[in-house]
């Protein structure tokens, strides 16, 4: 019930359908905690987190991804506990904090693993590929120069199921490459990526979309 739960407050929020979403995220986080599950609690967090990155709700994001990162050190597999500093550090880059968003992704990658998660947690996508996929995403909001070169490291080793993942990187490599002066190069990405919201109907990307080709203009 935790797994479907966040499975359907990601769909919500994809459609930017925020109380819904919210409401999901609650069950998820109800149905872990009468199980006796902590793992399965903290990931229901850290996915509710991100409505309030959102909404706008920044400061409150951090706060919720720290609480959880800190009762996860004492309950959760390596893998789930690295999952969780990248999604901090994605949240602390939402929220300006620069050198502790990238302190969390240096974190999240000591912790990553190699072997595969454990079945008995939530699962989690995260690799080396999708961890610099985050990491990418904070560098190209702080308008770091080698945002290109890490985002444009991720286009050959994603897999294209992903097809939210790669429409996040697109726009991301848009932004990046803008920041970078060349915005012809991003315009040309931001049109990929607009095509791929479309095609998958995500709400969210298209709004990301929209203001950066406001920013363009």
């Amino acid at each position: 019930m935790a797994e479907l739960s966040t499975l359907a407050g990601w769909q919500a929020l994809e459609l930017e359908n925020f109380n819904e979403s919210w409401q999901h995220y609650e069950r998820g986080r109800s149905a872990a905690i009468e199980s006796g599950s902590m793992s399965f609690e903290v990931h229901a967090v850290a996915e509710q987190a991100f409505v309030l990155l959102d909404i706008g709700k920044t400061t409150d994001a951090v706060g919720l991804l720290c609480a959880a990162r800190a009762r996860a050190r004492r309950s959760s597999s390596f893998v789930l506990q690295s999952w969780l500093a990248a999604a901090h550090g994605e949240a602390l880059a939402a929220d300006g904090e620069k050198e502790a968003s990238l302190r969390a992704f240096d974190k999240a990658a000591s912790l990553l693993p190699g072997e595969p998660a454990n079945e008995e947690e939530p699962y989690v996508a995260l690799d080396s590929t999708h961890l610099a996929l985050w990491r990418g995403h904070a560098l190209a909001c702080f308008a770091e120069t080698d945002a290109v070169e890490v985002l444009s490291g991720v286009f050959g080793r994603l897999d294209p199921s992903f097809a939210r993942a790669g429409k996040s990187l697109r726009v991301d490599f848009a932004t990046a490459l803008f920041a970078a002066g060349e915005p012809d190069e991003a315009c040309a990405q931001l049109s990929h990526a607009n095509r791929l919201a479309k095609e998958i109907g995500s709400a969210r990307q298209l709004r990301r979309v929209s203001k950066l080709y406001a920013a363009i203009d």
